[in-house]
């Protein structure tokens, strides 16, 4: 039998498999393959010989399948002879034995995209170790000279990050959030805001961009203007805009360094004095410092001097209030979102962190309805990080316990079975439908509440806390 096979990392077209099968070939999963549902579509132990259970697949969105060698995998022609898949190099024919039968294959586009997931959270391990050691330094030049530092190193830490959000949607998602220490608070939560609040602003600022460009396109068909200039589309912020408020918000909590940290680490609650001198670390520290360093941006004084201003009129503990909500730029109330939404989600000194899936549920109900342009603000928050962020542990209406690995989807882990047992050996990563009306048993159960971090992290098997909280390039 002849077979070409179209190769792309190991992923083989699943029509390329049916026509294998169709000429007498064989292959083995080795991993369960579920629809978007979570429909079982074909059992990881079952030979296929013949075409009926991948077309069944195809009919259900499955179009790839990984083959991956180094598991004993591999596809099988009419003759029993093994077809190598190394990338690149095109199929090659291989010795065959008894051990063929039982050879697994790694399998389905939900194996595809858990595989991609982790390959970008090393690279984003990579990237948040830079970060920090570059606020690390940051902070110590402030201390030893009184409030200057390399600000050219910081651009550079910033473009970094800015270029990694903006390449990937969820991107900060796979950034490694050291939510089990505090001691480095300041310095993981620089990192986290902007990484966050960059997500946030760029999914704001392609929504509302393209809704005036929609709605200038419809102005103009109605004034029938055939004017050259009809099809420039507007952008709210432009590109070198974007940098400089990703800048900020890396830098927006720097004034704190010149606060008393006896102040900042108390445990207990802060006297109506101790919060006066916090809150001086957005409204004078942090713009003494944009001073001294000669930062003279709009974009990075207003989110200094505002990322904690209120959203809504009479919103309570808020600073300053020389500016009512309905001025302050999007760009700011982003930065507020962000800053909460980590600051719950992150150890402290006198807390444990906050599931993320009750972070997002509980801005959300906060801010929401309050005005038409904050709505698409928090609309873009939700998109940014999703409805069930990943790292977060939910419960399915069937009893089991499952790790969120992506939120689109969502992609999960189960982590126990149904009695709420850890499971003893690796389970296979399951997308969810994307809606409960076509999901079959695996259904997320909103009447549990999600177990905290620190909860969670107890129950991951070892291999999951290696890959996930500790991946190789964090420092």
């Amino acid at each position: 039998m002849s077979v070409t096979l179209s190769l792309s990392s190991r992923h083989i077209s699943i029509d390329d498999l049916i026509e294998v099968v169709r000429k007498g070939g064989k292959i083995r999963t080795g991993v369960d393959i579920f629809s978007r549902n979570g429909t079982l579509l074909l059992e990881k132990d079952a030979l296929v010989e013949n075409d009926a259970v991948l077309l069944k697949a195809k009919k259900r969105g499955v179009t790839r399948i990984q083959i991956m060698e180094e598991y004993s995998g591999g596809i099988w022609d009419d003759n029993g002879e093994k077809i190598s898949i190394s990338p690149g190099t095109g199929p090659k024919r291989q010795e065959t034995g008894a051990a063929a039968a039982t050879a697994p294959v790694f399998s389905s586009e939900v194996a595809k995209m858990v595989h991609e997931i982790y390959e970008l959270k090393r690279f984003a391990a990579e990237k948040y170790g830079v970060a920090k050691k570059n606020i690390k330094k940051v902070i110590l030049q402030i201390v030893e000279s009184g409030g200057e530092f390399d600000v050219e190193s910081v651009e550079t830490t910033v473009k970094g990050l800015f270029e990694f959000i903006t390449q990937h949607s969820t991107a900060f998602s796979y950034l490694t959030r050291e939510i089990f220490a505090y001691d480095d608070y300041l310095y993981n939560h620089s990192i986290n805001v902007c990484t966050i609040g960059t997500a946030i602003i760029k999914n704001f600022n392609d929504y509302f961009s393209s809704s005036v460009s929609r709605q200038l396109s419809l102005l103009r068909s109605e004034q029938q203007n055939t004017d050259r200039h009809n099809d420039n589309a507007f952008t709210y912020y432009f590109p070198e805009e974007l940098r400089d408020i990703a800048m900020g918000f890396f830098i927006h909590d720097l004034g704190k360094v010149l606060v008393d940290k006896a102040i900042l680490l108390k445990t207990g609650s802060l006297t109506e004095s101790e919060f006066e001198i916090v809150k001086m670390h957005s409204i004078e520290k942090g713009i003494e410092l944009l001073e001294k360093n000669r930062l003279r941006n709009p974009f990075l004084s207003n989110i200094s001097r505002y990322h904690h201003a209120a959203l809504y009129d009479d919103e309570p503990r808020c600073y300053p209030d020389d500016r009512p909500p309905l001025h302050l730029p999007p760009y700011v109330k982003v930065c507020k979102l962000a800053d909460i939404y980590d600051a719950v989600t992150s150890r402290r000194c006198y807390k444990e962190a906050n599931n993320p899936v009750t972070a997002v549920a509980d801005i959300f109900r906060k801010y929401a309805e309050k005005d038409r342009l904050l709505q698409i603000i928090l609309h873009s928050f939700v998109k940014a990080i999703g409805i069930y962020p990943p790292g977060s542990i939910v419960w399915l209406t069937n009893g089991q316990l499952v790790y969120i690995i992506d939120g689109s989807g969502p992609t999960i882990l189960p982590i126990t079975d149904s009695s709420g047992s850890p499971l003893t050996t690796k389970a296979d990563p399951i997308m969810l439908g994307e809606s409960e009306e076509e999901q079959s048993q695996l259904i997320i159960d909103r009447r549990k509440a999600p177990l905290s971090p620190l909860e969670a992290y107890k129950l991951l098997p070892s291999y999951l806390r290696e890959s996930l909280y500790h991946p190789t390039g964090t420092n």
